[in-house]
């Protein structure tokens, strides 16, 4: 029987650490931008550098400490699109969203939702909307509405 050689253990850590990287999508994931609200408990975003198409990720974090993740796309029809980077069915995997094409694609089962039917409504494996309103080139967001998806990411 052959013996094991503490080399091998000590080459194998590497390997180990760069496995678990790769797999936790330590390649793959997506820059946030972090946000807070003002003192009247609203959130300001500028909306006017995003062309049609993109999307854009925000972590919401409070005085708190409660911390939400949401993004914001123009579809291709050029309407905003703000839902919570959670789907109803498996939120606390914390894999969220990505956008390919036209689509938004669930991270955990593949699941593939126009872009255009965000603001629709959620459930299963769809984005959860998230409330918004438009005043000029800016989204306005309520504290209060964006902790309604606090329940998503603890």
């Amino acid at each position: 029987m052959k013996r094991f050689k503490p080399i091998y253990g000590i080459l194998l850590v590497p390997v180990f650490m760069v496995a678990v990287f790769v797999l936790s999508g330590g390649f793959g994931s997506v820059a946030f931008t972090r946000v807070s609200p003002d003192a009247d408990g609203m959130v300001r975003i500028d909306v006017s550098h995003l062309a049609t198409g993109e999307i854009q990720y925000y972590r919401f974090l409070n005085r708190g400490n409660q911390e939400v993740e949401f993004f914001v796309a123009r579809d291709p029809h050029g309407v905003l699109q703000v839902a919570f980077d959670a789907s109803e069915t498996h939120a606390k995997l914390g894999r969220g969203f990505r956008k390919e094409g036209d689509w938004v694609i669930d991270s955990k089962c593949e699941t593939a939702t126009r872009l255009d039917e965000v603001n629709d409504g959620g459930g299963g494996c769809r984005p959860v909307p998230l409330e918004h309103r438009l005043e000029g080139e800016q989204i306005v967001l309520l504290e209060q509405d964006i902790l309604k998806g606090w329940r998503l990411f603890n």
